[in-house]
């Protein structure tokens, strides 16, 4: 059985995944850089409780900015 932390970690990853290819999409086809600028914030936010979930197994990343 998988756990709620690696449920949970699954969820966001795939969840950035998403939210990379609606960055993407502002970014290049859309120009609309205030959707661009929240996607990203929502990634930042993801890519941080992700960051915690790994730390309590002991697998500390850095975030880059």
């Amino acid at each position: 059985m998988i756990s709620e932390r690696a449920a949970r970690a699954a969820d966001i990853l795939e969840s950035i995944e998403e939210l990379n290819k609606m960055i993407a999409f502002h970014r290049d086809q859309s120009k609309d850089s205030s959707m661009q600028i929240q996607y990203e914030t929502i990634r930042q936010e993801l890519l941080k409780e992700l960051a915690t979930l790994l730390a309590l197994v002991r697998v500390p990343i850095e975030i880059a900015a």
